[in-house]
This record gives C-alpha cells, sequence and structure tokens, in this order.
C-alpha cells in the first residue's frame, strides 16, 4: 500500500500518510494513519472477506439493557467462542438509548432484540452476503391446529392494548406485564434465520403478571383482542414463529435469511458513491466492504483532540474510498468511537476516562 496520497476535498487539499500497515493474522492488517491538515489520525481494520472471516454482532451484558465497553464485549465472547476460531478485531456498534438500549434492531445469531427503526442498517446471512438499507418489521405467529395466524405486534416490548408481544432471554427474566393479559411459555424446537419460521412447543399457560421467562424459551403474552387466542393453546401444541426484517414487498420466503443485523446512522458510500449528510467533524467509526466483497473495513477516526479533529461523514466516505471501500455505514462515532485488535485498544477515545461503555459492538471472528 502507498505509504502517502493526496486528495481535494470542498476545494481543501489534504495528504493522508501510512504511518504503518502491520499483519495482524493472516488475511488481516491494521492500518495507522494521519494526515497534518486537515489535522486527521485514524485506524483501519482491513480484512480478507472470506468462507473463514465472519461478522458477528454482540450486546453489552448479553441483555436488551447495559452497557459496556467493546473490548469486555469482546473478551467476553472469546471467552464463549468454539475451539478453531478467534475474535480478531471489534468495532463498536449502533447508537443507543437510556439503559443501554440499541437505537435499531438487532440480531445475534439470528435472535432478535427490538423492532427497528427509520435509520439504516447491515444484515448478513448465513452465507455472510450483506445487506445495506432500511428495513421494516413484519411477524406472525401460526397455530397450527388451529390454521390460524396472527399478526404479532412487537418484540421485548412494553405490551400495551389488544397486542400480541414476543419475550425473548434478552429481554431479562420477567416480561413486566401487568395482570391484565394472558401469556405462554413455548419452548424452542427449531432454530432458523429471520425471515424463516421457526417451530415451538407450548410447556405452559398462565394468566399472570410479569411472567417469568424460563432460559432456552421464549413467552408471547396477549391482551385484549388477542387474549383468545392463546387461551385457545394447549400444553403440548405446536407453534410457528416468523420475524421479518425486510426489505421491499417481498415476502419472508423471497427475503434472505438474517442472522446478524446491526443499525447505524446513515449508509455514506454505496457502490462508490458519496452521500455524507452530517458536515461536523467528529470521531467517527464505520463498517465497510470493497466494490467485490472480497475486503472488509472496520474504520475509526479520532476526534476532538489536538492530535485530530474528527471528520464529517462526506470526509471519510473520501478516504475510504482510497483505501478501497465502495460501501460504508456510519456508526456510533463520539465519545463511543472505539476500535480493538487483540485485545490492544488501536483507537484513541476522545473521553477523558478512555474507552465509553457502550450498547453493542460488531467483532471480526477468524477460523
Amino acid at each position: 500500500m502507498s505509504s502517502t496520497f493526496q486528495g481535494n476535498l470542498l476545494a481543501q487539499s489534504y495528504t493522508i500518510r501510512v504511518v504503518s500497515d502491520t499483519v495482524i493474522t493472516t488475511g488481516v492488517n491494521h492500518v495507522s494513519w494521519e494526515s497534518e491538515e486537515p489535522r486527521w489520525s485514524g485506524d483501519i481494520v482491513m480484512a480478507d472477506w472470506n468462507p473463514s472471516v465472519q461478522l458477528k454482532t454482540v450486546k453489552a451484558n448479553n441483555e436488551l439493557k447495559g452497557y459496556q465497553t467493546t473490548q469486555h464485549m469482546m473478551r467476553s465472547y472469546e471467552q464463549i467462542i468454539r475451539e478453531g476460531k478467534k475474535v480478531v478485531a471489534g468495532i463498536n456498534g449502533d447508537f443507543y438509548k437510556a439503559g443501554g438500549v440499541p437505537v435499531h434492531s438487532q440480531l445475534i445469531d439470528g435472535e432478535i432484540l427490538k423492532l427497528p427503526v427509520q435509520r439504516d442498517a447491515i444484515a448478513m446471512d448465513e452465507e455472510q452476503r450483506f445487506y445495506l438499507g432500511s428495513f421494516s418489521y413484519s411477524g406472525q405467529l401460526e397455530i397450527l391446529d388451529q390454521f390460524t395466524v396472527i399478526a404479532i405486534d412487537g418484540v421485548n416490548m412494553a405490551r400495551e392494548a389488544d397486542q400480541l408481544i414476543v419475550y425473548n432471554q434478552y429481554y431479562g427474566d420477567s416480561t413486566q406485564t401487568n395482570a391484565y393479559g394472558h401469556e405462554v411459555v413455548l419452548e424452542q424446537l427449531d432454530f432458523r434465520p429471520i425471515n424463516r419460521p421457526e417451530l415451538f412447543r407450548v410447556v405452559e399457560l398462565k394468566d399472570y403478571k410479569k411472567g417469568f421467562i424460563p432460559d432456552g424459551h421464549v413467552v408471547l403474552s396477549a391482551h385484549g383482542v388477542k387474549v383468545p387466542y392463546l387461551q385457545a393453546l394447549t400444553e403440548g401444541d405446536s407453534v410457528r414463529i416468523t420475524h421479518g426484517l425486510l426489505q421491499g414487498q417481498r415476502p419472508f420466503s423471497e427475503q434472505p435469511a438474517l442472522v446478524e443485523f446491526i443499525g447505524g446512522s446513515k449508509i455514506f458510500l454505496y457502490e462508490g458513491k458519496i452521500d455524507g449528510n452530517w458536515p461536523e467533524r467528529h470521531p467517527r467509526s464505520a463498517l465497510g466492504f470493497n466494490s467485490d466483497t472480497t475486503k472488509v473495513y472496520l474504520f475509526t477516526v479520532d476526534g476532538r483532540q489536538e492530535s485530530s479533529v474528527g471528520m464529517s461523514l462526506t470526509e471519510i466516505a473520501e478516504v475510504m474510498k482510497h483505501f478501497g471501500a465502495a460501501y460504508a455505514i456510519n456508526l456510533d462515532g463520539g465519545g463511543s468511537t472505539t476500535l480493538v485488535a487483540n485485545d490492544k485498544v488501536l483507537s484513541s477515545p476522545s473521553d477523558p476516562t478512555g474507552q465509553r461503555r457502550v450498547s453493542n459492538a460488531v467483532l471480526l471472528i477468524k477460523e
């Protein structure tokens, strides 16, 4: 890789210098780069995108609510990863709300944590193909013996009037519902990606509030007009649940079988075309791919520091293009911006206390 390159952005010329280009492991490099004017410094983990490499999303504390540093999430996942795989690098993920709840949806191994919002996101299917853009939710419960299909209104959220909500282990120990509904505990019999039906068996039925969510089980919680559907179930009955994260109007079966999903604020680079909408300079984190999806990029630029003023989305797009990216999505930035490889923090966090505790992260896994 060339040690320097020059660009011209909004009538301002700049020169990017590669400070170092280090092999982390086979097919994965860490590139440290800088610019004198504007004052920029940043880091990239670039990996060959092949069957031995996987992008994995993780959630702080493995619960919908909660905060951890990116490095802590990497260490936690390293403890449970199967033999022969290694967590090579990680970058902070989505923006988040109070309590550490991510703004957008998230999928972890095909299990959904919450509903999507109207912001951009990136999703991965079983073959590690990526999908960028906006997504909408559609869910349904099929009661097989009754040949009945009921719309699911939400996932891991407060149940409101006439709603059917699905709760899973990421919500916590209890549904926190009131006494005016009906809940059913389901045992999962098969595990399928999002947009594909999953089979469950009814193991418990009860009218209760704040229903307990057993490990490895799902709770259906109904109110009002949807209560009779659950009351008609008996223990041992089979049901199917399909959670859909959809692009366009195609049915579930024509949507990709998604297993990982994480949100951002903007796809600012698509097929090499720049579409930056955030002119202020801040520390930034981004996830990207090259045009033929043979490379994946975990990209950060430092900011709010004397050594680096941060970037706009247009500026980060220009620099990522030089390094070969053709697609990129903006992740949470500012004090959240963190890039870690081999348990070493590569970026320079802008918070005086160092790494910020965030909601979720994206990990680069290699066999």
